[in-house]
């Protein structure tokens, strides 16, 4: 999951960068329907994956205890 996640944001990093080399409207169109896309699903598996890991748990702590 995670190596999916990198792929996604990798993704919509270079979009991002042909996005600033490029400043027309086509790059904008495509970064809108394939850069920002990618980028939040690649956040939302990241979070689903820490959230699976225990990183949210309420004790604050990154594992749960095991008592």
């Amino acid at each position: 999951m995670m190596r999916v996640a990198c792929v996604l944001a990798l993704i919509a990093l270079a979009v991002l960068i042909v996005t600033s080399v490029y400043l027309d409207g086509a790059t904008a169109t495509l970064f809108s329907f394939v850069g920002f896309p990618s980028l939040a699903a690649a956040m939302g598996l990241y979070v689903l994956h820490r959230w699976r890991a225990g990183a949210f748990h309420s004790t604050g702590n990154s594992r749960p205890s095991t008592r």
